[in-house]
């Protein structure tokens, strides 16, 4: 799913291309009984309250809070995108096909099984990444008439709605502060009283918003701390280090365009690459690259949450 980062990267890339833009009109093809009689696209019956709210409307912001996207519109709506684990945006030129009842990019998808034994195609794939057959379950379109803003989502998990702009405050009543607004005292305050383990509680939406699997243990590995760590033992010291390194971190990953070791791609329908900077996510049974460690990283559940660390340098407090 993703993170911070990742969803920032995507606001950045939104930002760039969408403000300013009028909305000519709306798709999808989302269309769930589970949703019948719920604010969300999902349901037919609000979609058509959807598309009639935001057709003629023009894009003035684009913000992030946690790991939700906010789109404002010049009439004091506000549509609100959580991409789950498989959404991602995609910008470009899409016109749609009768044929397969959606939405496809300039020079089509490219078949998937050729794609793995053509170079040129990978090449391709390369230089146009919306050809990409990865980014053709198109099942939500906002259309700006020469551009397109399309929601790619494989799994169909992502949700959209539509709110009013007041009500935005209470939506997020209960959401944590935003990391990069917190002072040290500040940081050492949410965690003042907070019983758990670390990673569990580190990765709690309403302690701290948009922390997930892969920066949680990124950085509990870089200040050298366990996952599995009672917040009530872990020295105050720890604290500041840990939101200043929560801090580099994450604005590295946002340098690098997000996270892409799973689904996550940018409005162009390229690959991050923090990635390529892994320190323990995803790297179990590799050798520690801590300076002068001689540990492994190890894997365990921990909570509802898979956690990777290093027992040898991060010290269980």
């Amino acid at each position: 799913m993703p993170e911070l980062p990742e969803v920032q990267t995507v606001v950045n890339g939104l930002t760039d291309k969408i403000v300013g833009l009028k909305i000519k009109d709306v798709w999808t093809d989302y269309n769930s009984k589970y949703y019948l009689g719920k604010k969300s696209i999902k349901d037919p019956k609000f979609f058509r309250k959807f598309k009639k709210e935001i057709v003629g409307a023009k894009v003035v912001e684009v913000q992030r809070r946690a790991k939700n996207i906010l789109i404002f519109l010049d009439n004091q709506k506000v549509i609100l995108v959580h991409l789950k684990m498989t959404g991602h945006f995609l910008f470009g030129k899409y016109t749609f096909n009768k044929k397969e009842k959606t939405y496809i990019p300039e020079g089509g998808f490219v078949d998937p099984k050729k794609l793995k034994k053509d170079k040129n195609l990978q090449k391709q794939v390369l230089e146009k990444p919306l050809t990409d057959p990865f980014n053709k379950f198109i099942h939500f379109v906002i259309d700006f008439e020469k551009y397109q803003l399309t929601l790619s989502d494989m799994r169909k998990f992502a949700s959209v709605t539509l709110l009013d702009k007041n009500e935005i405050p209470e939506i997020f009543r209960k959401t944590g502060p935003e990391i990069f607004d917190l002072s040290k005292k500040d940081f050492l305050k949410i965690f003042e009283n907070k019983k758990g383990k670390i990673k569990t509680v580190f990765m709690n939406p309403e302690v701290v918003a948009g922390i997930g699997n892969i920066y949680s243990d990124e950085i509990l590995w870089e200040i050298g701390v366990h996952p599995e760590s009672e917040v009530s033992k872990i020295p105050e010291e720890k604290f500041g280090e840990m939101l200043a390194v929560s801090k580099k971190i994450l604005k590295k990953s946002i340098a690098s365009g997000g996270d892409s070791m799973s689904d996550f791609r940018n409005i162009e329908g390229k690959k991050g690459k923090f990635q390529n900077s892994h320190k323990a996510y995803k790297l179990e049974k590799t050798k520690c690259q801590k300076k002068n460690c001689c540990g492994i990283i190890e894997k365990k559940q921990i909570g509802q949450r898979i956690g990777r660390f290093c027992k040898k340098h991060q010290i269980k407090y």
